[in-house]
């Protein structure tokens, strides 16, 4: 374990925020109990576990902020970027200055990356600074971000992968039974995904995330053959995720609402897919795209060149809480993601799981939540 820790700073707290004096890198795998796949198999059958990477930040006034970066598949070697890269330049700063460390990072590492890596460990930082932010001010997250519309959000069943007719059909019909009203797919062939759009009729809308499987051409042919499905969005069809003309090729046959944007590194690409005419949705990633302070610029930018605004959302820890107070700031309030599996242990004793398709918003001071320090014990890597 790294921890980067100052333990002497000459310059007094400027405020009940304080200065950051200790930053770490915990990465936790919790065992993953499904039936299916995980989406993120890309190349190679990963462990059945589920990646929580946090960063703790502490200040000399005694608060701790928790943010969150992407990661997966017991991820040691983005853990190490983040603890000799990223977190050395935070000590000793005044974490109310939020955007000013943001900006500090951004640039001083734009050259290890603006896009992956170096920006989910940027994303954890900011995550953190909020919810110090938000815990100096004795206010949950969403006070600080305008106040909550809604006093909870609506939740989307995410399932993961079941490559089979009956196992998708069966994963939705479980999920309809537990209150969801919206169902998000994995599947990339079309009896499953038609298996899974009758389980559903009448009940549940579906989307589908395919995780940019297809050239224009294919995606063309998948898109003539899905229409008459009446899905709720199209995720993410064309290969690369950064071939914007071709996403905007697909969107202009006018089939279907096309979704996007978990890829994305900061505001501007979101810029550069409106200016190529490419989605109707945006689904920036908090532990992804820049951390709570991108992505209220990315939503008011949605706003106003009328896209609509739906982070991804594929975690369990702090970034899953940024995420709902985010959500709950937003008129409307956009749909939340959430994973639809099992994990043996919960960071969160219960408090994040939907209760029929719902999550309430939290109302205690800063993220809400403190991950359980037993679980992160018990399935701490490395």
């Amino acid at each position: 374990m790294t921890v980067i820790q100052k333990p002497e700073i000459n310059a007094e707290p400027t405020s009940r925020a304080g200065r950051i004096v200790k930053a770490e890198c915990i990465l936790v795998a919790l065992p993953l109990q499904a039936d299916a796949k995980p989406v993120w198999a890309f190349s190679s059958a990963p462990k059945n576990t589920f990646d929580t990477l946090f960063v703790r930040l502490e200040t000399d006034t005694g608060l701790v902020g928790w943010g969150e970066a992407f990661s997966r598949t017991e991820d040691l070697s983005l853990k190490s970027l983040i603890e000799t890269r990223i977190l050395p330049l935070v000590i000793g700063e005044d974490a109310r200055q939020i955007a000013a460390i943001k900006h500090k990072l951004e640039f001083g590492l734009h050259n290890f990356g603006r896009v992956g890596p170096t920006m989910y460990g940027i994303s954890a930082v900011d995550i953190a600074l909020w919810d110090i932010a938000a815990k100096a001010a004795g206010l949950p997250l969403v006070d600080l971000l305008g106040g909550p519309v809604a006093g909870e959000v609506e939740v989307y069943a995410s399932l993961l992968r079941y490559d089979s007719e009956e196992g998708v059909a069966a994963a939705v019909r479980a999920a309809v039974a537990e209150g969801y009203r919206y169902i998000k797919l994995h599947e990339t062939t079309y009896p499953e995904i038609a298996a899974a759009c009758a389980a559903a009729a009448g009940q549940a809308a579906v989307m589908l995330d395919v995780n940019c499987p297809w050239s224009v051409t294919e995606a063309l042919e998948m898109d003539a053959r899905l229409a008459p499905l009446n899905l709720f969005w199209f995720e993410e069809p064309v290969w690369p995720p950064e071939n914007f003309r071709g996403l905007a090729r697909i969107r202009a046959e006018k089939r279907h609402r096309i979704a996007a944007g978990e890829n994305a590194g900061s505001l501007h690409g979101f810029v550069a897919m409106v200016d190529a005419g490419a989605i109707d949705i945006a689904q920036p990633d908090v532990a992804k795209t820049g951390g709570v302070t991108e992505l209220l610029k990315i939503a008011a930018f949605c706003e106003a060149s009328a896209i609509q605004f739906v982070p991804h959302c594929a975690l369990f820890g702090p970034g899953l809480l940024a995420t709902i107070h985010i959500n709950a700031s937003r008129q409307p309030v956009p749909l939340l993601e959430r994973l639809y599996c099992q994990f043996d242990a919960d960071l969160y004793r219960g408090a994040t799981s939907p209760v029929a398709g719902k999550l309430a918003v939290p109302r205690t001071p800063g993220l809400g939540f403190e991950p359980d320090p037993d679980v992160i014990d018990r399935y701490r890597v490395g």
